[in-house]
């Protein structure tokens, strides 16, 4: 006989088998949520990580293109920090006007990264900038800057920085007799030797002496090395040829009321008692004269772009190619953004280029000569082998210039070519 069914038992059991089903149950969806939560965790670090790196990366083209104008044989820098990563730069020749750009930018390094990208494009000279880095960059005649004198924005000198005013931005000096004496840099300071100088920044030297320093020292730094001007005489030739083949006079020539001159190519003296409106090159094969109250200005044909004007007589440059800005001469664009126009002599003496009282804003440029800036004038960027600043002289850079257009000539820059940029991945 079969014993009696027991169903409390079956009961227990039941329960039981009933219990393990929804532990069961539990521990899948609990493991299913932990991994969708793990899931989205790692996929959001990822995210960012890979939005840092794709910066990472921009910022190694910028400083590649940098350095490409700096240096036409850099050949790139490999794991080098930036931000929360590193990124490499390779550089290699298509031909001889032509680069191939990849920056590997990866977070936080490039031997363990959460996220990688990799950014390639095409760089070549381009035949329309001229690279102005500096608001004042200085050949080996160095620069004094008298009381009162303001810089706002970064000098680069190859010789001394003397005097008693006041640069905004960083101030440099190289080889190894730079010296920096008397002045205030409120950015960072760097030369061989640092002398009665007050700077807010840091400080890298080999000598100092009498300097208050706000930022970190750093004594025994290496020299900065020294800059090339950033247009070469070959650009200028081409400049002069392209003067050559438009207007020519043969003779002094007088600007009265407003006129437009561009290409043009006098043989003789400029003199301007109104009105000169730049609608391309104008070679001036003698002196520069700018009457007070005189104006210089932009064609509104240029566009965007700047306009030169040249003081340059060839075999004669010690004594001819003066430039002359008297008081109260202003200086203008055409209403578009970046179309500053630029005064360029070749005249090897101290006065290459006078600019007066009042002047207002303009780009100069004398690498073999002295420009003097008198009281209370102003530019927008200078460049010469020697620069004198006079009391209340100011010079204020203007973050456009760093790729300054010119219509009518090369600037000689490595530029990136539009439409080659791409992620690779």
């Amino acid at each position: 006989m079969y014993p009696p069914f027991n169903f409390t038992r079956f009961q227990k059991g039941y329960v039981l088998v009933l219990a393990l089903v929804f532990l069961g149950i539990f521990f899948t969806v609990s493991s299913s949520y932990l991994y969708s939560v793990t899931s989205s965790s790692r996929g959001m670090r990822y995210d960012i990580a890979s939005a840092q790196a794709l910066a990472i990366a921009e910022a190694g083209v910028d400083e590649t293109i940098y350095q490409l104008n700096q240096n036409p044989n850099y050949s790139g820098e490999t794991n080098t920090s930036f931000g929360n990563g590193v990124y490499t730069s390779t550089i290699s020749n298509i031909n001889t006007n032509t680069k191939r750009i990849t920056i590997t930018g990866s977070v936080p390094n490039a031997t363990n990264p959460t996220a990688t990208k990799i950014v390639t494009m095409l760089a070549n000279i381009n035949s329309s900038f001229v690279s102005f880095h500096y608001g004042v960059q200085v050949g080996s005649g160095g620069i004094n800057l008298e009381n009162l004198s303001i810089v706002n924005g970064n000098l680069y000198s190859n010789g001394s920085i003397t005097g008693g005013g006041t640069v905004t931005g960083d101030a440099i000096v190289a080889s190894s007799t730079g010296l920096i004496n008397g002045v205030t840099v409120q950015g960072t300071a760097r030369a061989h030797s640092l002398s009665n100088c007050t700077v807010n920044g840091d400080a890298y030297y080999q000598n100092i002496s009498e300097c208050s320093v706000s930022g970190e020292m750093h004594p025994e730094s290496a020299d900065p090395a020294t800059e090339a001007m950033p247009i070469t005489e070959e650009q200028i030739d081409e400049w002069e040829e392209i003067a050559a083949d438009g207007t020519i006079i043969n003779e002094d020539y007088e600007v009265d009321g407003s006129q437009t001159l561009g290409p043009t190519l006098i043989n003789g003296d400029l003199i301007i008692n109104d009105t000169l409106i730049l609608g391309g090159v104008v070679w001036v094969k003698g002196n520069i004269t700018f009457q007070n109250n005189s104006e210089l200005s932009v064609s509104s044909i240029t566009g965007n772009e700047g306009a030169v004007l040249i003081a340059d007589v060839p075999g004669s440059e010690t004594t001819k190619g003066i430039v002359d800005l008297s008081n109260n001469m202003t200086v203008s664009g055409n209403g578009s953004a970046g179309s500053f126009p630029m005064i360029l002599s070749t005249n090897s003496g101290s006065q290459a280029i006078s600019l007066k009282n009042n002047a207002s804003s303009v780009i100069l440029y004398a690498s073999r000569g002295t420009v003097s800036v008198s009281n209370n004038a102003g530019a927008n960027q200078i460049t010469a082998h020697q620069i004198s600043l006079g009391n209340g002289a100011e010079i204020t850079y203007v973050s456009g210039l760093q790729n300054q257009i010119f219509s009518n000539g090369p600037g000689g820059s490595w530029a990136i070519v539009p439409r080659t940029y791409s992620i690779v991945r």
